[in-house]
């Protein structure tokens, strides 16, 4: 994708301190990278263009090319009404990250929660090709994805981001597929996680499309982890997973 490079010699913002709490609809305590979290439609409204914004600015000319005041121009702010909301430009990037984290963990749940009756593998490759479908449709996703390039830890939990969402995606399969306990099994989808991000990060560094090839391997070599630590790892007297369909 072709970015054009903008002037660096645009005037920074400087933050206002005369931000009414009130007027600006926000409660003192928000989200990862946000100074306030919107309490109301119209402050909900507005971070939300923020956030599309700078998505948006990321795909069509880079991260580093973006600036806080061609922000504000794009979304029809003065510099200081982004400082509402956000501290700055990092603030912002991670306040997308974060939501970013949260839809494509939505979308892998409902992947799975739609796969149910198949067998598990076929599942795995489905949330794989859910999340390869990310990058395309996503805007900013493909820079920003999980948040790691930002901060590993966006939720101040002691947990990276990626553990986040490995913990939570082990959590939906164990209770989806009836996988007896193991107590590594958090790990091991952790390690999948990685393996997915980096691959299909890599898919995508050329064609916006994604590379099929690397997005088919990324299935391939998940399901083959998976399936072979599950069998490894299979509690003693525990009834095997049935035989896979080569189809």
């Amino acid at each position: 994708m072709t970015r054009n490079r903008l002037p660096q010699t645009e005037t920074p913002v400087t933050p206002t301190s005369e931000v009414d709490a009130h007027e600006s609809g926000l409660t003192e305590t928000g989200a990862a990278g946000m100074r306030r979290a919107p309490r109301q439609e119209r402050s909900e409204k507005r971070v939300a263009l923020i956030l599309d914004t700078f998505a948006r600015l990321v795909d069509d000319v880079g991260y580093a090319q973006v600036s806080l005041s061609l922000l504000a121009r794009e979304v029809g702010m003065s510099g200081p009404g982004i400082y509402r909301y956000f501290d700055g430009l990092p603030a912002v990037a991670r306040a997308l990250a974060t939501r970013n984290q949260e839809r494509a963990f939505n979308v892998v749940a409902a992947r799975l929660a739609g796969s149910l009756e198949a067998d598990w593998d076929i599942a795995i490759t489905r949330v794989v090709e859910s999340y390869a479908e990310f990058f395309r449709t996503e805007p900013g996703f493909r820079w920003l994805r999980l948040g790691a390039s930002i901060d590993h830890d966006m939720q101040n939990t002691g947990e990276t981001n990626r553990m986040i969402v490995a913990r939570r995606i082990s959590e939906l399969f164990t209770a989806g597929f009836a996988v007896a306990p193991r107590p590594d099994f958090t790990q091991h989808v952790e390690v999948a996680v990685e393996i997915t991000d980096s691959l299909i990060s890599r898919a995508f560094e050329i064609s916006p499309d994604g590379d099929e090839f690397f997005i088919s391997e990324t299935a391939r070599m998940v399901v083959s982890y998976i399936g072979e630590y599950m069998e490894r790892s299979r509690p003693e007297g525990a009834t095997p997973p049935p035989p896979r369909d080569p189809s």
